[in-house]
């Protein structure tokens, strides 16, 4: 079973993903960018300004999500994100994880081993996903930019060095919809996920962003 920092530096693999061909593209995951076309910086420029924009509309969001991990096992599962700061992923059975960013921290709790691990929200790639108001430019290190196939791709590092390894952002050319990510840690762990049946706007439950420990309960 992997740990919080490898689950979510695979949730990292987000980075990196759409831009390789690797054995991954074999199973279901984000689509891949391919042939990427030359940009000026004005227009990087642009898209990232676009981007960012686009993301910070988003308030909230839900649907469902396959994730390929790093050992090219594929989940599925539920989402709920309510920005700044919350999400939660509910991972469809045999999977026993429940993932929770509260804001603060991210909680992964396993069902079967009846253990629950936190770790600051600002060390994970949720932390650039899930900020209230996204300046690329100003707030990380944009790595790459890259338009292809009606998809674009940007991957991010973190600026202040908290967060490991690169996320790399997938979007719509044309709506500019978030239609997943991929993440790479330090160790070179690739995760990809994919968004399906994302709706926006939802009212959610404060409740869903709270996660009691196992002796809490």
């Amino acid at each position: 079973m992997m740990n919080l920092l490898t689950t979510l530096g695979a949730i990292t693999a987000l980075a990196t993903a759409p831009l390789a061909v690797t054995l991954q593209d074999a199973v279901p995951s984000v689509p891949a960018i391919t042939a990427p076309a030359a940009m000026t910086d004005a227009e990087r420029s642009a898209i990232l300004k676009d981007v960012s924009r686009a993301m910070s509309d988003v308030k909230t969001a839900s649907g469902r999500f396959e994730q390929l991990a790093p050992d090219y096992s594929v989940s599925t599962g539920s989402f709920a994100l309510s920005r700044p700061g919350k999400v939660r992923f509910d991972y469809d059975d045999p999977t026993p994880l429940l993932i929770v960013s509260n804001g603060a921290t991210v909680a992964m709790q396993d069902s079967e081993l009846e253990t629950t691990d936190r770790v600051p929200l600002s060390s994970t790639p949720l932390s650039l996903l899930l900020d209230d108001s996204l300046d690329f430019e100003n707030e990380a290190r944009v790595l790459d930019v890259v338009r292809a196939n009606g998809r674009i791709g940007v991957t991010l590092q973190d600026r202040s060095g908290e967060m490991d390894g690169t996320l790399t952002l997938i979007l719509s050319d044309t709506t500019r919809e978030l239609l997943g990510w991929r993440t790479e840690d330090s160790g070179g762990n690739i995760t990809s996920v994919q968004l399906i049946g994302v709706e926006y706007g939802k009212k959610l439950n404060p409740r869903l962003f709270i996660l009691k420990d196992f002796d809490d309960e």
